[in-house]
């Protein structure tokens, strides 16, 4: 029997698991390939601070962002794709990694966090938990709502309680530091049917059906 360190172990689980929700996302778009990871600074260790907020409230910076057609990569590997989310105030980010648990973001001080330097970057999030890279990139315009929001740092705590919650990643938002976290479901945009609607060309002349006349038919009758 082969022995694996922990660090494997979960790489394996990864890939298994990729592999799986690969499977069930063959329907993706071609933007769904693995984008490349930008390079950011390892987070810090920081001292906790004596004001960290309390795992039942609410932390006193809020986060309020948009994703379209989002991509999540874990260590360069696609997770998950087509991500919509509009996020109003929430207090948490949440990112599920089979084997792993579950990365909770928040920008303000939580216990037991470390602090994440120029985390948000116009439209991506990047951020190292457990070992593992994690990047969230939007189409379109920056993924926070204030522009003066992306140079505050954001605080990441690894919670292995959950590390048999599901078979595949998850990604979410809401209001709890401690599990059972609200996994909310992607809302890709809906588009109008009847404007994407093509109508096909009339059938040509030599395929459509004709009626035979006969001779005796389309000759007049004798008195």
């Amino acid at each position: 029997m082969y022995h694996f360190s922990p660090r494997v172990s979960i790489m394996l689980t990864l890939a298994a698991a990729f592999s799986l929700a690969g499977a069930s996302q063959a329907q993706a778009p071609a933007q769904a390939m693995p984008v490349s990871m930008s390079t950011t600074s390892s987070p810090s260790n920081s001292t906790p601070s004596p004001n960290l907020n309390s795992h039942d409230g609410m932390p006193d910076r809020l986060i309020s962002a948009q994703v379209r057609d989002g991509i999540l990569t874990i260590d360069g590997m696609v997770a998950k794709v087509q991500l919509n989310y509009d996020i109003q105030r929430a207090g948490y980010l949440y990112f599920f990694v089979p084997g792993m648990g579950t990365a909770v973001v928040s920008r303000a001080p939580i216990a037991e966090a470390e602090r994440v330097d120029n985390a948000f970057d116009g439209n991506t999030l990047t951020f190292t938990a457990g070992g593992h890279t994690f990047e969230l990139t939007s189409k379109g315009s920056s993924l926070l709502a204030k522009r003066k929001d992306q140079s505050s740092p954001v605080y990441v705590r690894v919670d292995r309680t959950t590390v048999a919650a599901g078979r595949y990643p998850r990604m979410g938002f809401g209001d709890v530091a401690d599990s059972p976290y609200v996994w909310p479901l992607s809302s890709p945009e809906q588009r109008d049917r009847d404007a994407h609607v093509v109508q096909p060309p009339p059938m040509p002349a030599s395929v459509l059906p004709r009626t035979e006349v006969t001779a005796s038919a389309s000759s007049p009758s004798k008195p």
